[in-house]
């Protein structure tokens, strides 16, 4: 169970390399808001990540779900039969995120001109030119996803959470290196970051795997599950397009803003969800593939808990601190105030949508452990469709804050659903004792907030930085008072980690 110390042990090293990432994440945004603000050459390259992002997550993102179940099925029964369906799946992958690319690359100056029609002559030029850069990253995080799934499969959790920061890191150093070739160093810096994370977890797949399609009933199975995700993915994946294609018909500066504020949205759920899904959703589909109904309902339960005290803190933190926290981080060079207070808005906005992906991403984690890839699916068709209404009706009146403020409800309308359909399906204890957490996570934020406040207007240099660790601090040590189970197992690992549960034995 992820409240066992083992798992715990791995969602802890998992998201403190996360956290990793993250800083490493931020650096880069700081590198990219001092020297190119919210210009529009900033705009362009915004844009131009919106497409290689798209498809890699219908491509991709798709896959895991459906691949991970299957795969680890057969792992437990023969591991031949599990690596040859893995050689198909990285064949079938390769092939289509190559063909991707190249349609991509030959087709930049059309797909550019329809997808953000609201871009002057200079900004289309400059968002082609790096398209055809960044194209490749269909391919590229394509395989970060595979190899990812791969890994996880195994548990082993450390690598792939490795290769991440040392792949952003690989992004930072050459953006600087190559810093005198404006945005397209930048671009290229990113596919260079990008396919180091791959190499660094490429060695297991040519190990074990054979390459290859062989279409087999294990392969038909697994496409079979893939098929309705990625009919459904065709069409609410292309949310980022969505947004940007709206933005572009916006004063200059918009689709940056969105960026910056994407950005942060992502990382930030990267850190404090993905740690908590990478170990869940492996643990799910075996307890459910080896029949232990009771295991996997309190796992579900214990993510859910364990999910609420991550999720609370960090939308207290949103809404109160999200400007001054922009304003620390990125308010220098060509990145002015008045961009703070825009991306700062739109963070805080993109609250909602941190929620809702985070209880989205544990519970159609479930639902994929089941085999059951069209609920995912339908529900994300169905509150996409709402977000894409909301989203043209307001966009003219209110902004790129309309278009931020559409997607957080609607990623909170099909969590708030999926939970309703998970509890129909297993039943209510797949929710034991998440009113308890929730109360005292809502508790323990009020005060770490109280206490943050006064540090972060005290108007220091990364004021707030230093008001989120000491409100984070107050947050575990009044969770830990309140005798929240995942304080006292963190508390007793700790305690353990650094030598003293040892002492006196």
């Amino acid at each position: 169970m992820v409240g066992e110390n083992t798992s715990l042990r791995s969602a802890g090293w998992v998201s403190l390399c996360s956290l990793v990432q993250l800083i490493l994440q931020f650096a880069f945004q700081v590198y990219l808001a001092k020297h190119f603000g919210a210009s529009w050459e900033m705009d362009s390259y915004v844009a131009s990540m919106a497409l290689p992002t798209a498809v890699s997550a219908v491509l991709v993102g798709s896959l895991g779900y459906a691949f991970v179940p299957q795969f680890s099925r057969l792992l437990a029964q023969d591991a031949t039969r599990a690596w040859q369906l893995a050689g198909s799946m990285g064949t079938i992958q390769g092939a289509c995120g190559m063909a991707a690319a190249l349609i991509a690359f030959v087709s930049a100056e059309f797909l550019v001109a329809w997808l953000f029609p609201g871009f002057t002559e200079a900004r289309s030029s400059l968002a082609v030119s790096l398209l055809r850069i960044q194209c490749w990253l269909i391919v590229v995080n394509g395989f970060i996803a595979f190899l990812q799934a791969l890994h996880h499969c195994h548990k082993r959790f450390l690598l792939p959470a490795v290769a991440g920061p040392i792949g952003i890191a690989g992004t930072l150093i050459a953006a600087i290196a190559w810093e005198g070739c404006g945005m397209a160093g930048v671009a290229w810096a990113v596919v260079t970051g990008s396919t180091v994370t791959v190499l660094l977890q490429l060695p297991l797949l040519l190990r074990h795997g054979r390459f290859g399609v062989r279409l087999d009933e294990d392969l038909r199975r697994c496409l079979a599950l893939l098929l309705p995700l990625m009919l459904g993915a065709l069409y609410f994946r292309l949310d980022p397009l969505v947004d940007r294609y709206l933005a572009s018909q916006l004063p200059v500066g918009s689709v940056a803003h969105l960026g910056y504020a994407w950005r942060m949205a992502s990382a930030m759920l990267l850190i404090t969800v993905g740690g908590l899904s990478v170990v869940a959703f492996p643990s799910f589909a075996e307890h459910w593939t080896a029949g232990r109904k009771t295991e996997f309902r309190a796992e579900i339960a214990a993510s859910m808990r364990c999910l609420s005290a991550i999720l609370v803190p960090l939308a207290f933190a949103l809404t109160f601190y999200s400007t001054p926290l922009v304003a620390d981080l990125f308010q220098r060079g060509a990145f002015s105030a008045t961009d703070s207070r825009q991306v700062g808005l739109l963070l805080m906005l993109y609250a909602g949508l941190i929620i809702g992906a985070g209880v989205g991403e544990i519970v159609s984690k479930v639902f994929y452990s089941l085999s059951d890839t069209r609920t995912p699916t339908l529900l994300g068709v169905g509150t996409f469709t709402v977000g894409l209404i909301l989203k043209i009706t307001f966009v003219e009146r209110f902004g790129v804050s309309a278009v931020v403020a559409a997607t957080s409800f609607y990623f909170l309308l099909s969590a708030a659903l999926a939970v309703m359909l998970m509890v129909r399906r297993l039943g209510p204890g797949v929710l034991d004792g998440i009113g308890g957490a929730l109360r005292r996570s809502v508790l323990a934020s009020l005060l770490a907030a109280a206490a943050a406040w006064p540090v972060a207007g005290a108007g220091f240099p990364l004021a707030t930085l230093v008001a989120a660790m000491w409100g984070g601090l107050v947050y575990l040590g009044a969770m830990f008072a309140q005798k929240d189970e995942f304080a006292l197992r963190m508390g007793s690992y700790l305690s353990s980690w650094l030598g003293f549960g040892n002492r006196g034995s």
